[in-house]
């Protein structure tokens, strides 16, 4: 009986072809670890943004955010107003902007808001905030009134366009004016003080017939409409329009007058890194095949 046996060719053959065979496999694999790599990095990147713009947002004062590319967060020079001293201080700056930007560095201007952090994995992201103000320019003697228009809110088949105002190129305030007639003691609920007072509604809910008010005292302005059937005709509603600088107070930082009234700040914030594993460390260095994500918010002066 003869034994069989393989051999050393044999051996070679099968390798080779395997060999052959994991080609692709192995490649698919290596694309995939690049993929899941990439969007690794590219979720942190996004979360880093996000991150630090609802910080900025949502927990700090708008006074602390200074404009620049970068931009600096400051509070040395508001450290004599009584509103602020106590919330901004030096170390609280300080915690921030390490917390945000790994940067506890102070300049002339405050904590530049730029900095490098690393994930997990060792990839490094620079993150950079861009602050620009918005200032209100518009400063009128007096807030612009006009009647926006006769009857536009009746039947649409014979309302006119209401008027608008003249075009802005910033941020102003509109309104309806409220009607003389709302001052009438017709219309003001007058509401008992004590809930065992009688003759009187005690809350909303008491009042004769809800809360609606009864045709004849009905909300109308200055040109009262006359009520047909269930028809309120709006005559000639009377519109305000403010700018923003009329309504607010000049941020404590600033002495130049173009800037003074700012009432929004634009936050650019942006987050850096390589793909290039031998640049990971280095997101600045344009031979890493450097990618960048965008964030951009406006935050107002709520303060005023």
């Amino acid at each position: 009986m003869k034994k069989k046996a393989i051999t050393l060719l044999e051996i070679i053959i099968a390798v080779t072809v395997m060999a052959i065979a994991m080609v692709p496999i192995f490649g698919m694999l290596s694309r995939q670890t690049v993929e899941t790599d990439k969007n690794a990095s590219q979720a942190y990147a996004i979360n880093k943004a996000s991150e630090v713009l609802n910080t900025l947002l949502d927990n700090v004062s708008f006074v602390a955010i200074r404009e620049g590319n970068p931009g600096f967060i400051r509070v040395d020079d508001l450290q004599s107003i009584d509103k602020y001293k106590d919330e901004l201080t030096p170390s609280w700056a300080k915690q921030l902007s390490t917390h945000l930007f790994n940067n506890s560095t102070e300049e002339s201007n405050g904590y530049r808001c730029r900095g490098i952090v690393t994930d997990s994995r060792g990839v490094s992201y620079l993150v950079h905030l861009r602050v620009e103000d918005v200032p209100s320019t518009v400063r009128l003697n007096k807030p612009e009134r006009i009647q926006i228009g006769k009857d536009y809110t009746g039947d649409p088949l014979d309302a006119e366009e209401p008027i608008e105002f003249v075009n802005q190129k910033e941020v102003n305030f509109t309104f309806l004016k409220n009607p003389s007639i709302l001052t009438s003691s017709k219309w003001l609920q007058d509401f008992a003080e004590t809930p065992d007072e009688t003759g009187k509604p005690f809350t909303e809910l008491e009042i004769p017939g809800g809360v609606s008010e009864p045709k004849e005292i009905f909300y109308t302005d200055q040109a009262l409409g006359m009520i047909t059937g269930t028809k309120y005709e709006y005559m000639n509603p009377t519109a305000e329009r403010y700018t923003a600088k009329m309504v607010m107070s000049k941020v404590p930082y600033e002495t130049d007058d173009s800037m003074a009234w700012c009432p929004f700040k634009k936050l650019i914030i942006q987050v850096q890194w390589c793909t290039e594993p031998k640049y990971y460390s280095d997101p600045e260095n344009p031979k890493g095949n450097i990618q960048r994500i965008h964030l951009i918010a406006i935050k107002g002066d709520i303060d005023s």
